[in-house]
């Protein structure tokens, strides 16, 4: 059986487990299950189901915001992760902000720098949108994207930015 400090260094640890393996957060206190593919809160039978996914929205919602400082040094990694890991060398990149849950949809066109006319960066209006919606608590960068977390009012909610190039079809 691991021990873990807290659960967002457990959520962390997605790899090199095998089915059934234990942890315990030693912070709440708590014993988590790995099922395959995800840490589940692990009960006696009969017990409260509670999905990955409820449990990081309660996570969440209890930690404090990020800071303007700490946003502002993300903003430069989000970025980097765009361009160097999810983009096409090639000209016009598409991505998408999504929040299924809230029924959120935005996508972003970044067209190369063709124009003396200063536009936004493409950080600045995600960041933008998600200050929109709530305080920004967390902010991680995966293989295929970035998921953020923001709490709205008393919950949290998961946002994704992707590349999104196969979704859009240029015509003429």
């Amino acid at each position: 059986m691991l021990k873990i400090k807290d659960l967002k260094t457990l959520m962390k640890l997605k790899t090199n487990n095998k089915d059934g393996d234990l942890a315990l957060v030693e912070e709440t206190r708590t014993l988590y299950k790995w099922d395959g593919a995800n840490w589940c809160i692990h009960k006696p039978e009969g017990g409260i189901n509670v999905s990955l996914y409820e449990l990081n929205q309660s996570a969440m919602t209890t930690m404090p915001p990020m800071s303007d400082e700490h946003i502002k040094l993300n903003k430069e990694f989000i970025r980097e992760h765009l361009f160097l890991q999810l983009a096409p060398e090639d000209g016009t990149k598409y991505f998408m902000l999504l929040n299924n849950e809230q029924k959120y949809y935005t996508t972003f066109i970044v067209k190369p720098n063709i124009t003396t006319i200063p536009v936004p960066s493409v950080e600045d209006e995600v960041i933008e949108c998600l200050q929109s919606r709530g305080e920004i608590k967390d902010i991680s960068f995966l293989e295929d994207g970035i998921e953020f977390w923001v709490t709205e009012g008393d919950n949290s909610y998961v946002y994704y930015l992707f590349n999104y190039r196969g979704g859009v079809i240029e015509c003429q």
